[in-house]
């Protein structure tokens, strides 16, 4: 006993020595990644001296992450070139993961800076501004003359790409009015609807909304049909400042079901590119 106490490790010793439970030894031996070199008949467990330098192995790949198949791998055939190639491996995940990172937090504060305006805004009243290009994921909403259940249908087959994704969307929803539509005065033929988001990259099917001078109003008005009040009342905006309408129309809800339970404290905005006639 004195001289396996010289030359082997108890679990007890041996999991004190990575400050871990001998739980997690019993672990990784269920699994087959790390085993004691030899269990007496009394079932006692002995580590060889030699065994901390491998399980350190095991456990700072843990720490990155590393699948426990893989470490199992590399342990049982070890040498530089499969040690460089699983550190490249990491480094290449470790870059996805951080700019799936940053686009997560550009997107966060988009989302922060919108609800600042929400809250900032004044109903019904009517600007003109110098706006950047942004991008929008674009889905059919012209088929959503049935009932409320087949227009729920349609808006989740248009998120489904976002609820897939690990990118953050607050599903920032909206409807276009085509130029056509709007000319005839039928408000209410929402043909389509989007999703901004960040990068034109970021999924298929996406859009730039172009920049430059939009006529845009502020609404409460939480579901579309009652936007027509709203857009008669920018369309005579439009008019009287002698501007020319050239997009189509974009209702956006600045606020909606994500920040309240009340549709009437619904906040929209909507907005047409314009340009002036003189």
């Amino acid at each position: 006993m004195s001289e396996k106490a010289n030359t082997h490790f108890t679990i007890g010793e041996f999991a004190h020595l990575f400050g871990i439970s001998k739980q997690t030894l019993f672990y990784y031996e269920k699994n087959k990644i790390f085993s004691p070199e030899f269990i007496d008949d009394n079932g006692y467990r002995y580590y060889s001296l030699a065994q901390y330098f491998t399980f350190e192995i095991i456990i700072t790949l843990r720490k990155l992450g590393v699948a426990l198949k893989e470490i199992s791998n590399y342990v049982n055939h070890r040498n530089i070139d499969a040690l460089q190639q699983l550190f490249s491996d990491k480094v290449l995940e470790y870059e996805v993961q951080l700019d799936l990172l940053q686009r997560n937090r550009h997107n966060l504060l988009v989302n922060l800076d919108r609800l600042k305006q929400a809250k900032e805004v004044r109903s019904n009243r009517i600007t003109l501004e110098n706006c950047a290009e942004e991008y929008y994921v674009i889905g059919n909403f012209s088929a959503a003359k049935g009932s409320m259940k087949d227009q729920i249908k349609l808006i989740a087959e248009h998120n489904l790409p976002f609820a897939k994704s690990e990118l953050f969307s607050e599903y920032f929803m909206g409807y276009i009015l085509t130029q056509e539509d709007l000319r005839s005065a039928n408000y209410l033929s929402i043909s389509r609807i989007f999703t901004q988001v960040s990068h034109a990259d970021e999924y298929a099917k996406s859009i730039i909304k172009p920049q430059g001078l939009y006529a845009k109003i502020t609404t409460p008005d939480g579901y579309h049909v009652n936007y027509k009040f709203a857009i008669e009342k920018l369309l005579d905006f439009i008019s009287r400042n002698n501007l020319e309408i050239i997009s189509d129309v974009y209702i956006t809800q600045l606020l909606n079901y994500w920040s309240t339970t009340n549709p009437k404290e619904y906040v929209t905005q909507i907005a047409i590119q314009v340009d002036d006639k003189n």
